[in-house]
């Protein structure tokens, strides 16, 4: 009886796997032209990478994207994954971005803060592409300076990108000014001539640069842009790109604040000051595009794609779940065959024919 009972119990299992269906995800037209977008917005970075600075290192980046920067230049403020910076190369993205905004509550046509860094640039134009998508005014402060792998040509920063893009019209987004970031969000310990090359893309773009002596004067000169520039507008939501000092806090920190969306100040992060500790204070919302790896493995993303993902790819826009009428009509089944074993006992008779069967004289053969 037990046998009877595992094997039907396991051909229901195996009905209910085989028979699953695929939900759109909500916001799917949205999700499908934020990543369009972001497309389009990299192959412009891309063809100018090209034209204007050279080769792209396919050994380092393989998908051709030219998002990715240098080991190591002038420019950069420290180390960082090659492993994160890889994966962030996939115009998906964007539409993970759109699903944020929507789970914090962002209405189309509202207005975003928003702290981008030149360590990963491809989120930049993530949050960028969502933004436009969504119809937001999306008010963003830049640090130019970045790790290894991002935006670390002197002669192509995140704010180099930005005018690209603007000048193409594909994204009309731009920073509303830029502070050199790195240590300190003051690039200390970068070398003269790197600064230096900060300031110059700086003045390229011609935004105002966020010039502090300290690590309070970096968040109380944010907070005093954001406020000004939204003017009466309510700011929906803050979304942080990387790992700024002003913007998220010092390393002891960075742990408090989930990757994604966070509703909640941690208790243990209210003493140290940053951006995004205020935005929570006040009750807004915030988007963390850190932990690369995590955040790309939630919403079905791979991992350092080799070649670069077309839109729609992730589970960020279709899902596989389980028929729930099929699941309810199993179940009842099940329940209905264990109760006729059990209280028929069906297993026994059929226990019992079987020994009977077997008990069955042979027939002389002739």
């Amino acid at each position: 009886m037990y046998l009877l009972a595992s094997l039907i119990a396991l051909a229901m299992l195996l009905a209910s796997e085989s028979f699953k269906e695929t939900i759109v995800q909500p916001h799917y037209e949205e999700k499908i032209e934020a990543a369009r977008l972001m497309q389009r917005a990299m192959e412009a970075i891309q063809n100018h990478r090209v034209r204007k600075v050279g080769p792209i290192d396919l050994e380092a980046d393989p998908t051709n994207s030219g998002m990715l920067g240098l080991s190591s230049s002038v420019t950069t403020t420290n180390t960082g994954s090659l492993e994160a910076k890889r994966t962030t190369l996939n115009p998906n993205w964007a539409a993970v971005v759109v699903e944020l905004l929507s789970e914090a509550g962002v209405e189309r046509g509202s207005t975003i803060a928003v702290g981008v860094s030149g360590s990963f640039p491809a989120l930049n134009l993530a949050v960028f592409s969502a933004a436009e998508v969504l119809d937001l005014e999306a008010i963003s402060i830049a640090s130019v300076g970045a790790s290894s792998w991002g935006a670390n040509v002197p002669t192509l920063t995140w704010l180099d990108m930005e005018r690209v893009l603007a000048d193409a019209g594909i994204l009309r987004t731009r920073s509303i000014a830029a502070s050199l970031g790195g240590t300190r969000d003051r690039a200390i310990g970068m070398p003269k001539l790197g600064r230096k090359r900060l300031r110059q893309a700086i003045e390229r773009a011609a935004v105002p640069y966020l010039a502090t002596e300290t690590d309070l004067d970096s968040i109380e000169r944010r907070m005093a842009l954001y406020r000004e520039q939204a003017d009466d507008r309510y700011i929906q939501a803050y979304v942080n790109v990387g790992g700024s000092l002003a913007s998220i806090g010092p390393k002891t920190v960075k742990r408090l604040y989930q990757p994604g969306l966070n509703l909640r100040l941690d208790p243990h992060a209210v003493h140290v000051d940053s951006v995004m500790k205020r935005f929570l204070r006040d009750g807004v919302p915030v988007i963390n595009l850190s932990k690369i790896v995590p955040l790309a493995e939630l919403y079905g993303l791979p991992l350092e794609p080799i070649a670069l993902p077309q839109p729609g790819e992730g589970l960020v826009f279709e899902r596989q779940e389980y028929n729930r009428w099929l699941v309810a009509g199993l179940l009842g089944l099940l329940l209905l065959s264990l109760w006729a074993l059990l209280r028929l006992d069906v297993g026994s008779r059929v226990a019992a024919l079987s020994g009977r069967a077997r008990s069955r004289p042979l027939e002389p053969m002739v």
